[in-house]
């Protein structure tokens, strides 16, 4: 699902949108002429291979999801706010759901057989 920056509003545009077995949804509300705030959920599951043995592992996902979407370069000074920046007025919905299951699958994951292992405890 791309949505083009330019139809985002004041009023709330809800999405969703489906990768494998992770759910994306929410709502995207215009701040400025070129920032947004997008506030969701991702719920499902993903597999995610164990850091110790590669064995694959069933993550289950309920992750609220809150940044701001900047058209072209940010050029704000608060320095709390998680902004992504979006090239050519549109966003893509399918990449910002795959960006987030990228950030969950980089924690460190351990499946059953390998919790509480003595290479566990090193991490």
């Amino acid at each position: 699902m791309k949505i083009a920056f330019k139809k985002l509003s004041s009023q709330p545009l809800h999405f969703e949108v489906n990768r494998d077995n992770a759910f994306f949804s929410g709502d995207l509300i215009l701040i400025k002429s070129n920032l947004a705030q997008l506030n969701g959920t991702i719920t499902g599951s993903i597999s995610i291979p164990c850091d110790l043995c590669a064995e694959e592992v069933e993550k289950s996902l309920n992750e609220e999801i809150a940044f701001y979407l900047s058209d072209g370069i940010y050029e704000g000074f608060e320095e709390e706010m998680d902004v992504v920046e979006i090239d050519h007025s549109i966003l893509d919905m399918e990449e910002l759901l795959r960006s987030e299951i990228e950030l969950v699958k980089s924690d460190y994951f351990c499946c059953k057989n390998c919790e509480g292992t003595s290479l566990d405890r090193e991490f």
